[in-house]
């Protein structure tokens, strides 16, 4: 007696059974690992612009401990090359440092030409806080200190988008650069990686 074997139909062996099954399981793995390195690059980008942050708040104590600045005062203390770049470089940012001197007050709109949003709109680019030169006229750049060689003096300095942009006020000699009453003035200390 010959024994016939029944073909079972759709049975293709004991893995060919389980192959269809095989398939939501990757995909879940792949999606699972694609939502771990997500999250991780999402760390990682708040812990650099924290670490910009931190870096841009340690420079302004710097710039800011005394509340008063002035030009002699400022060659005096060597604070631009004593102080902020060697701090500067041991955070590891990148920083522009702008100090103006508003003896006729802040403008509302610094980009504006309306005299009425900004006084000083005759004078362009040098009121911006990137703006980095020396100049004595009140609104633009008095002068400014910073680790970064692309940084001209006379030109307006367009930093990286992840950029950290801190303004504070500061008495300064008014109307004069040698006046013995003092003004208002800012600050703006600007870092990046």
């Amino acid at each position: 007696m010959k024994y016939v074997k029944k073909a079972r139909k759709g049975f293709i062996g004991p893995l060919g059974d389980d192959i269809p099954s095989i398939f939501p399981i990757v995909f879940a793995i792949l999606l699972f690992t694609g939502s771990i390195l997500y999250a991780n690059q999402m760390v990682a980008q708040k812990a650099k612009q924290n670490s910009i942050r931190e870096g841009a708040m340690a420079l302004s104590y710097l710039v800011t401990e005394n509340g008063f600045i002035s030009k002699d005062s400022f060659e005096k203390e060597k604070l631009c090359g004593d102080k902020l770049k060697p701090r500067g470089a041991s955070l590891g940012v990148t920083f522009l440092i702008t100090y103006k001197r508003f003896c006729n007050g802040i403008p509302i709109d610094p980009a504006s030409d309306d005299p009425n949003l900004n006084p000083y709109s005759a004078r362009g680019d040098a009121v911006l806080p990137y703006y980095a030169g020396s100049s004595g006229e009140q609104g633009e750049t008095w002068f400014y200190c910073s680790n970064e060689p692309k940084a001209l003096d006379g030109a307006l300095f367009k930093p990286p988008a992840q950029s950290v942009l801190l303004s504070f006020p500061i008495a300064v000699p008014c109307p004069d650069e040698d006046s013995y009453t003092n003004g208002l003035g800012v600050v703006n200390v600007i870092s990046w990686k």
